[in-house]
């Protein structure tokens, strides 16, 4: 599995390669808050060098899939690597946006990272806690997928050391709910899951449950 600052901007971004550019605003808006210096679930997985190399890949990623002429040659570029087939990105591409720039989050890694340097200063990192869940995170299998690819842990390895079948993952991490396990046989899974990605098994249970449930009562 390749690292995060080597993933073209379609998989960093998590966003097929014919996304519209509001639906790559969204995911760049959504992996600046992931990343960024004060979100919980990746606080203590990267390093201050780390860190601003992903928050800088992201929004060069964003800067190029909003661009016509950009992405035009960046998916050219893929093409000739063999990363991307044209069938892949359709007959046309969007449209320069009309994104309204100044309500991004698009703000530089540097001046990310000088957050984080003045925040560090002011409260010491050793009284935060380090929890990748918490009561005000919602447990999402986004956010479960998130957490595995940023350890850098293929559904793959999990299944060969769990045997919870690899689809079955697939279907916690997309939140296809209804191809799911009966819940006895989904908590366990769900709590082996948790304890392969070093996460609280209780918490990841608990608020994975919760969003399932939420769902099954509207059916």
């Amino acid at each position: 599995m390749k690292r995060l600052t080597e993933q073209n901007y379609y998989n960093l971004l998590d966003i097929s390669p014919n996304a519209s550019f509001e639906e790559v605003r969204s995911a760049y808006d959504q992996a600046m808050s992931i990343y960024s210096t004060d979100s919980i679930p990746t606080y203590s997985l990267f390093t201050q060098k780390e860190r601003k190399l992903i928050l800088s890949r992201l929004t060069e990623a964003y800067k190029t899939l909003t661009n016509s002429q950009l992405r035009k040659e960046y998916n050219h570029s893929l093409i000739e690597k063999g990363e991307l087939s044209p069938k892949e990105i359709g007959s046309s591409l969007p449209e320069d946006s009309n994104i309204d720039k100044g309500k991004l989050q698009e703000v530089s890694a540097e001046s990310l990272i000088q957050k984080e340097e003045i925040e560090e200063n002011e409260h010491p990192p050793s009284g935060r806690s380090l929890d990748l869940f918490d009561n005000q995170i919602s447990v999402t299998g986004k956010r479960i997928k998130i957490i595995r690819t940023t350890k850098e842990i293929s559904l793959e390895e999990i299944y060969k050391k769990t045997n919870i079948p690899q689809k079955t993952l697939e279907d916690i991490e997309e939140e296809r709910f209804e191809k799911l396990p009966a819940l006895v046989y989904l908590k366990g899974f769900l709590k082996t899951y948790a304890k392969i990605l070093q996460v609280d098994q209780i918490e990841m249970v608990d608020g994975y449950m919760k969003r399932y449930l939420e769902w099954k009562n509207t059916y």
